[in-house]
């Protein structure tokens, strides 16, 4: 990141949208954008393409008994990223399709009849926000997503 920061990118910002942390699990989460122009040279990249980007990005942490983080998972779509920057990657991979097709359907409140087709009939959601407790399978987060956008805030 240190090099296309100070490199590629020179100039290039990055800002906390949100962030949360579960009791249960020991986990902090961080959304983030990160913003920037292909401006300078860097090996492994096209030429500066004079291209921005702005991309969303989560960090999930998880902290032991000392308070030291002893694990990182970042979800980053960089396919996404190196479009805006003119930048050319392989095609994202289907799983990825079928998770995005899964994310707009239930967004949008469609429920489980549209959304189960992406989902095995056991998939199983956990939430720490307090308002979905209880709520265990995907199919009845759906259903919850689908009373939210559909009667209770539509449009």
């Amino acid at each position: 990141m240190k090099s296309i920061a100070v490199v590629a990118m020179p100039g290039c910002s990055y800002e906390l949208n949100s962030q949360s942390f579960d009791p249960k699990t020991s986990t902090a989460v961080f959304v983030g954008t990160f913003r920037g122009t292909h401006t300078g040279h860097l090996d492994g990249l096209p030429a500066p393409t004079q291209k921005s980007m702005e991309t969303h990005y989560v960090y999930s942490m998880h902290v032991n008994s000392e308070g030291k983080i002893d694990k990182i998972t970042k979800v980053w779509h960089s396919a996404w990223a190196a479009a805006q920057a003119g930048w050319t990657l392989p095609p994202p991979m289907p799983d990825v399709v079928a998770a995005e097709s899964f994310f707009h359907a239930c967004e949008s409140g469609k429920g489980w009849v549209e959304c189960k087709r992406f989902c095995t009939p056991d998939a199983v959601f956990d939430a720490q926000a307090e308002p979905l407790q209880g709520i265990n399978t995907v199919q009845d987060y759906t259903e919850w997503m689908k009373s939210i956008a559909v009667v209770a805030m539509p449009g």
